[in-house]
């Protein structure tokens, strides 16, 4: 991964976590949903970029990012609801 490409996964999993933390209204800090969004966000740009399955493209990066963070915090806030049961 290119530099390029490591700011815009961090950028884009920052900006989906503070959305879902203003859509979803949970017991959680920002902070938490912040590291779990851009966690994401650069683990599946990680993967798919290692595996050289696509060219580097920055809109790939975001397309990517956006996806990693959604689906992280999704798991991560169904899990946290469950557990609360």
């Amino acid at each position: 991964m290119r530099a390029e490409d490591w700011l815009a996964a961090v950028a884009v999993g920052f900006v989906i976590s503070w959305i879902a933390n203003g859509v979803t209204k949970s017991r959680y800090s920002f902070l938490i949903n912040a590291f779990v969004g851009v966690f994401g966000s650069i683990l599946v740009n990680m993967l798919i970029h290692t595996m050289s399955l696509y060219p580097d493209s920055v809109f790939l990066t975001i397309k990517l990012g956006l996806a990693g963070s959604i689906g992280l915090l999704l798991l991560f806030h169904i899990s946290r609801r469950l557990e609360r049961r």
